[in-house]
């Protein structure tokens, strides 16, 4: 859980870092916006609170934005590491968040 909060912590401190100066794209700020506070709050609730299902929340929407943002950027012939490590790390957040969370809905 404590791998899960600290990936959650370094995407939301990121993308935050980046929407303050200015590196972001004007259709992307509001999503973006969304991704760092889902993921800085799911970082910070207790896990009685429900940490890992927002977690996966937070994982997924970030999954959503930087994938849409990944395309959009090889579309126009460019490669950007930067938003690939964001994908590959929400997806690995969301398999792992989702499969903690079901297996103490389950347990």
């Amino acid at each position: 859980m404590l791998t899960l909060r600290l990936a959650a912590v370094a995407i939301a401190a990121v993308t935050a870092m980046l929407l303050l100066i200015g590196d972001h794209p004007p259709e992307f700020v509001v999503a973006d916006l969304l991704v760092v506070v889902l993921l800085a709050v799911a970082a910070v609730l207790p896990a009685d609170r429900g940490a890992r299902f927002v977690l996966a929340i937070g994982f997924g929407a970030g999954l959503g934005v930087f994938t849409v943002a990944f395309v959009g950027v090889l579309d126009e012939g460019a490669m950007s590491w930067p938003l690939a490590t964001a994908v590959l790390g929400c997806v690995a957040g969301l398999g792992l968040s989702w499969r903690q969370y079901g297996g103490v809905a389950r347990g």
